[in-house]
């Protein structure tokens, strides 16, 4: 086994964690007005794939920055993508396209709106 990984956790997990690190670090060094604009541009869902394990406190602090309404239906995006069990590669991609987004101050084009759910058995 590879030094520093652990037994059970896979490249796009550990690249999911240090990618949602990266965009709390990012939230809070932009301006407030700048991240609420960029965030609440992107889609519910690429939010929710997005924030998807992320500790409920930093989950917090990042959905304070949009509106009520939105920050509502991002919560209950990723309580519905929790069954869905879906792969860690697409929050990966979500959360890059955010970081461009926040990064470069203009919306960038998000995830297309399907994606393929895990499922235990290939061959069905």
């Amino acid at each position: 086994m590879p030094r520093g990984r652990r037994p059970g956790i896979t490249m796009p997990e550990i690249d999911r964690a240090r990618l949602q690190q990266s965009l709390i670090e990012l939230t809070k060094s932009l301006p407030d007005v700048q991240v609420q604009n960029r965030l609440m541009a992107c889609t519910d869902r690429d939010l929710a794939l997005a924030f998807s394990g992320m500790a409920s406190d930093e989950l917090d602090a990042v959905l304070n920055r949009v509106a009520p309404g939105k920050a509502n239906r991002v919560r209950e995006e990723i309580r519905i993508q929790k069954g869905r069990h879906v792969e860690s590669r697409y929050s990966v991609s979500a959360l890059k396209t955010i970081i461009r987004s926040l990064e470069s101050n203009r919306t960038v084009a998000g995830q297309r709106s399907y994606f393929r759910p895990r499922t235990r058995n290939r061959d069905r």
